[in-house]
């Protein structure tokens, strides 16, 4: 008996040897910021100075500011733009790449690109397509003898342009979310459709799409908390512009933070976001379990 004891104190002390690394990283570069952050928001922090505790005020400002009310709105309207075009094209391409008969590694592939491509580097590339001059949108929309669009100076423009280049990138991620919906589909479903003649849209509509329930709901939970995350194209292709139409959430925290100094004010918007986050990924957990129920 002592002799299993003692086995099984060694296995916990080996176990905690390889766990202690990992969790002192995920405790000083993930926890411990957290923590002071949520101290932070509760603190008037200048640059040079004192903290000085003012508690609750800085989340009262940011129910009544404009600038945080029209952030807010700017990043639903631009998850709204962007979550069910993305989503559908991801399905979209997943249907396409299974169907091919050929070649479907490749098309994997390629089609996976954007999300390991270099964000900042690609926003610059969108950047030049929409520009006025020389831009291949504006130069396509000459040929057909329509006027020349400054899509990222426009307050029409600017966010809806954003949110196509938000699409690219999401519609990438979905697409290989469905390919491993799709993958999970037993052969035998496929065959049972066949014999009783379900074929096309059909199958589509009422065999496919409801198996791939689990798929959309984490698709469409994933691409939501990446779209109210959106910083880089903001940063680079309109720095916030054209007044203020293109300001996100995590962009004003960004300006309230490195641009003002205001870091009490920053963290709590940032934990605004966070809660945000954290119910997302909640509903998510929540309806993945019910679609496996």
């Amino acid at each position: 008996m002592g002799t299993r004891v003692g086995a099984a104190d060694r296995q916990d002390r080996t176990a905690w040897a390889f766990l202690t690394p990992a969790l002192t990283i995920l405790f000083v570069f993930t926890l411990l910021p957290v923590l002071l952050a949520l101290l932070a928001s509760l603190f008037d922090v200048p640059v040079r100075g004192e903290w000085s505790f003012v508690g609750l005020d800085n989340y009262r400002e940011a129910a009544t500011d404009p600038v945080m009310h029209r952030s807010a709105r700017n990043t639903l309207v631009f998850s709204i733009l962007a979550i069910p075009a993305s989503v559908l094209l991801g399905l979209g391409l997943a249907l396409l790449v299974e169907s091919f008969a050929r070649g479907r590694t490749l098309y994997r592939t390629l089609l996976f690109l954007p999300v390991t491509a270099n964000l900042v580097a690609m926003a610059i590339v969108f950047q030049w397509l929409f520009s006025v001059r020389g831009g291949v949108v504006n130069e396509v929309l000459a040929v057909i003898g329509l006027a020349p669009i400054d899509f990222l100076r426009l307050e029409s423009t600017a966010l809806p342009t954003l949110a196509v280049v938000g699409i690219w990138r999401f519609a990438a991620f979905n697409f290989v979310i469905y390919l491993a919906g799709l993958s999970a589909i037993p052969d035998t479903v496929h065959e049972s459709a066949a014999i009783d003649g379900v074929r096309g849209p059909a199958k589509l509509v009422t065999v496919i799409w409801p198996l791939l329930r689990p798929s959309t709901v984490f698709a469409t939970v994933i691409t939501f908390i990446q779209s109210i995350q959106v910083f880089e194209l903001v940063s680079v292709m309109t720095e916030g512009g054209p007044l203020g139409a293109t300001e996100t959430w995590l962009f004003t925290i960004w300006q309230q933070g490195f641009q003002f100094f205001r870091l009490g004010y920053a963290s709590a918007i940032s934990f605004l976001l966070l809660v945000v986050v954290l119910v997302a990924g909640v509903l998510r957990r929540r309806s993945l379990v019910r679609g496996v129920n």
